[in-house]
């Protein structure tokens, strides 16, 4: 079996591996009831990653909780957020049909009076909003891990089926394989994975998410060229096989890592 990885390939990996599990700076809560939300956050985690003091652009990521209209001071703060290009969740306590300034409308979270605020819902919203940034941070904050290892999985899903449909054939079978491996090395961060410190720790590291992805490659080929010939030569099937494959990976790795 040819391998699709060159060892050049293999070492930007790992370097990719380690880089995504370096320590992050906090998640930033500030607002009205600032205090509160951010003891939710930090529940059953390292609580010097959830601060409630600070400035925006020294943060990984800000939420601001708001009542209302944006006032003055919210406004500066997501401001400062935006222009610094650090992802920005807003919690709404009041009105939610108000518009808020500087943040998207899909990372505007509803908390309804006499509910509580809804945690899960702001996990999924962080999780979207941090990207490669939240395997990191939900390895130090429990509270974020579900949303962040479901979010993870979709967009490695997504990213090797789209790539096993669009790119052209033998030209870059390193791709789909790659973008598997960099999800499930992302699992298993959020589990509490350290960055490894020798060459022989980011072998170890990187060893597990490349062999299940080279070998679920290979498998995935061997299946294809049992198809029926019209099937064989199909971008669709190729994408669909890729999907399959990756969603069979992230539900192994995200049992093995409970």
């Amino acid at each position: 079996m040819s391998l699709p990885l060159s060892p050049r390939q293999v070492l930007a990996f790992g370097r990719d591996s380690r880089h995504a599990r370096l320590r992050r700076p906090p998640i930033l809560v500030c607002g009205v009831l600032a205090d509160a939300l951010a003891r939710e956050l930090r529940e059953g985690g390292d609580a010097s990653f959830v601060v409630t003091a600070g400035k925006p652009a020294e943060a990984s990521a800000v939420v601001r909780i708001v009542a209302g209209a944006a006032s003055a001071e919210d406004e500066r703060v997501m401001r400062e957020a935006t222009r610094a290009l650090v992802p920005l969740v807003a919690v709404q306590t009041g009105d939610p049909d108000i518009r808020l300034p500087y943040v998207l409308a899909t990372e505007v979270v509803d908390a309804h009076p006499g509910k509580g605020f809804p945690v899960d819902e702001l996990a999924r919203a962080l999780a979207r909003a941090l990207r490669r940034d939240g395997p990191a941070l939900a390895s130090s904050l429990p509270v974020l891990r579900d949303a962040v290892e479901a979010r993870r999985a979709v967009e490695g899903t997504v990213s090797a089926g789209a790539i096993a449909m669009l790119a052209k054939a033998g030209n870059a079978p390193h791709l789909p394989v790659i973008s598997q491996a960099q999800m499930l090395s992302d699992l298993t961060t959020t589990h509490g994975a350290e960055p490894p410190e020798s060459p022989r720790a980011t072998a170890q590291t990187v060893a597990p998410p490349l062999v299940a992805s080279v070998v679920t490659s290979a498998l995935s080929k061997r299946f294809i060229e049992r198809l029926p010939v019209r099937y064989r030569r199909s971008r669709l099937v190729e994408g669909a096989v890729a999907i399959a494959a990756s969603i069979g990976l992230a539900a192994g790795f995200r049992r093995l890592g409970r």
